[in-house]
C-alpha cells in the first residue's frame, strides 16, 4: 500500500467518518488527488463512500477494519489467534485495551469499537437500551473473588461489572465502593483506605503473591462475553471466533506468552492466573439471567 494510501487508512482510524473535503485539508493532498486515492481504496473494499448533504460525499473505512475492545485482565488469551484467524480472513484489526467494562461498552455503542468483551452484565443492559450489537459468544468463566484484610468495611468493585454482580450474589449486603480501574482499587488497599476488594485476574494472582488473604472465591460464571456491532457479519464473525477457540483450547500455552506482551504483564504472573480460568464459548444467557434476578436486576 502506498504512502499516501496509509495516510489515509490512518486518518480515517483517527477521526472516523469524514465529509470528503475535511479528508482533502487533514490529508494535504489536492482534490483529484485524493479522488484517485478514494477511488483505488474503494475498490479494494478498503473505504465507503455515501452522499451526505447535496453533493458532498463523507469517507470512512470499510468493515473490513475492526476495532477490538477488552479489558486489561487475563481473561482473553484466546483473543491472541482470533484476531490471527480474523487477519486471515482479509480483516485489518486493532486492539484496544480499557481499565473497565464501563468505558469499553459504552465504545460499542457508539461504534468506537465493532467488537468487545465486556462484563455480560454491562452488555444485557447497554444492548435493552441501544440494541445496535448483539451478544454471540461467552469466553472466560471464574477468574476473581474478594482479597484484603476483611469484608466488616466496604469492599472496592468497578461499576456494573461481573465482580459487582458476583460480589452481591455472594453477600447481598456487602457494602460496595466503586471504582474506574483495577490499579485505584489495588492502590487504595495497599494504602489502607478500603479493606477488601473484588477483583479479577492477575490482580487477584498479583495480591497473593504480596501476602493479601483470600477472602471469598468466584464461582466459575460467564464474566465477559463477546459482542459484536449490527452492522457486521454476525455469522461469520461468531464462525471464526469458536474456530480459533477450539484451536486455542488445544494449545493454550502457546499464546500465553504473546498474550502477556500485548498487556505488558509479567509472563509468570499471567500464566499462572490463566489457570484460574474455565475457558468456554458456549453461552446461555438465560442462566445469566436468572443470576441477575437473584439480586433484583430485572428486565434484561
Amino acid at each position: 500500500m502506498s504512502d499516501s494510501k496509509s495516510r489515509i487508512i490512518e486518518i480515517l482510524k483517527k477521526f472516523g467518518e469524514l465529509p470528503q473535503s475535511e479528508l482533502v485539508r487533514i490529508s494535504g493532498l489536492s482534490k483529484s488527488r485524493l479522488s484517485e486515492i478514494l477511488s483505488e481504496l474503494e475498490k479494494q473494499g478498503l473505504i465507503e463512500r455515501k452522499k451526505s448533504l447535496g453533493k458532498n460525499l463523507s469517507v470512512k473505512l470499510s468493515n473490513k477494519f475492526i476495532k477490538i475492545g477488552i479489558i486489561r485482565a487475563a481473561e482473553y488469551p484466546f483473543i491472541i489467534p482470533f484476531v490471527k484467524a480474523l487477519k486471515e480472513k482479509g480483516f485489518f484489526v486493532d486492539i484496544l485495551i480499557y481499565d473497565n467494562g464501563l468505558s469499553l461498552t459504552k465504545d460499542l455503542v457508539e461504534g468506537k469499537i465493532n467488537i468487545g468483551f465486556s462484563p455480560v452484565v454491562t452488555q444485557l443492559i447497554f444492548k435493552k437500551i441501544f440494541n445496535n450489537f448483539d451478544i454471540i459468544g461467552g469466553g472466560a468463566k471464574g477468574g476473581g473473588g474478594i482479597i484484603g484484610e476483611s469484608l466488616c468495611d466496604r469492599v472496592g468493585s468497578t461499576t456494573m461489572s461481573s465482580m459487582e454482580i458476583w460480589s452481591l450474589l455472594y453477600n447481598p449486603d456487602l457494602n460496595l465502593q466503586s471504582y474506574d480501574s483495577p490499579e485505584s482499587m489495588v492502590a487504595d488497599l495497599e494504602n489502607h483506605k478500603i479493606n477488601a476488594i473484588s477483583i479479577w485476574e492477575p490482580y487477584f494472582t498479583i495480591l497473593i503473591r504480596k501476602g493479601y488473604p483470600i477472602l471469598h472465591t468466584f464461582e466459575p460464571l460467564h464474566c465477559c462475553t463477546l459482542a459484536v456491532r449490527n452492522e457486521l457479519d454476525k455469522d461469520l464473525i461468531k464462525k471464526v471466533y469458536e474456530e480459533s477457540f477450539t484451536s486455542f483450547l488445544f494449545q493454550k500455552d502457546r499464546w500465553v506468552i504473546d498474550y502477556a506482551n500485548l498487556l505488558g504483564i509479567n509472563y509468570s504472573i499471567l500464566s499462572d492466573s490463566v489457570k484460574n480460568y474455565v475457558f468456554d464459548y458456549y453461552l446461555d444467557l438465560n442462566e445469566i439471567r436468572r443470576n441477575l434476578r437473584k439480586i433484583g436486576i430485572l428486565g434484561i
